[in-house]
């Protein structure tokens, strides 16, 4: 077996063993410090940068950041405490764009039909991928009100991200799926790569991803999966 077929497998160790640690400081899924796209009060989407407080908010026009001399005291600042919507709070949504780097965990594979077999839904244990996309993260601030008739502030996030993954899993070779070209039955590796469509709404994300396996061993030419393409799902809880 060539070593290039182990990159997929080395990149998702390498991301697994730091992912808890970074995702502990990420702040792709709560609303803070950075740069954003905003109206506010403008009717065109503005480059601010924002710097969320425990009771307030500021927000800063990015064009008055890249002088020379940035102007720190000419900020708008947001009232937003934790309990009792201020007077004239308006719903306000912060947009951010940013690349992706995640690890998937692929839960399902539809095949289609193949020489005499029917439609396939597979699953396996071990189906990770690597997937690198670029991503739109909206943070709509509003305010819910408790049955006490008391006012509490609400962060709800959602993220969208389109791009391509590759990875490594296992998937079953017997005498069936090779056509009885082969006599054995034992546990391939693959490598399944494509493209993907993943949704965020707060921690929880969910994925539609079209792609195709690659068998890694010398059987590849005999495996009727070989290269065909696949619908298949993606589900995590993003800890951070």
């Amino acid at each position: 077996m060539k070593p290039i077929v182990f990159i997929p497998l080395i990149l998702l160790i390498l991301l697994f063993s730091e992912s808890c640690e970074v995702l502990k400081h990420s702040s792709k899924y709560s609303f803070s410090e950075g740069y954003y796209k905003s109206r506010l009060e403008h009717k065109k989407l503005k480059n601010v940068y924002v710097i969320p407080a425990d009771d307030s908010i500021k927000i800063y026009t990015a064009k008055r950041l890249r002088d020379a001399l940035p102007d720190t005291t000419s900020s708008l600042k947001i009232a937003f405490p934790a309990q009792g919507r201020p007077s004239g709070f308006t719903h306000y949504t912060f947009r951010q764009n940013t690349f992706d780097v995640d690890v998937l965990s692929i839960l399902l594979k539809y095949r289609p039909s193949i020489h005499g077999f029917p439609n396939q839904l597979n699953t396996s244990i071990l189906n990770g991928a690597v997937y690198l996309g670029y991503r739109t993260d909206l943070y709509r601030l509003k305010y819910k009100q408790t049955p006490f008739r008391i006012y509490k502030r609400d962060v709800t996030h959602y993220g969208f991200s389109f791009g391509v993954f590759t990875g490594i899993g296992a998937t079953r070779m017997d005498e069936f799926v090779t056509l009885h070209r082969i006599d054995i039955q034992y546990d391939g590796f693959v490598n399944p790569s494509g493209v993907a469509a993943i949704v965020g709404v707060d921690k929880l994300s969910f994925g539609l991803l079209l792609g195709e396996d690659h068998l890694l061993d010398k059987n590849r030419k005999l495996w009727i999966y070989q290269g065909k393409p696949w619908i298949g799902l993606s589900v995590g809880l993003n800890l951070n």
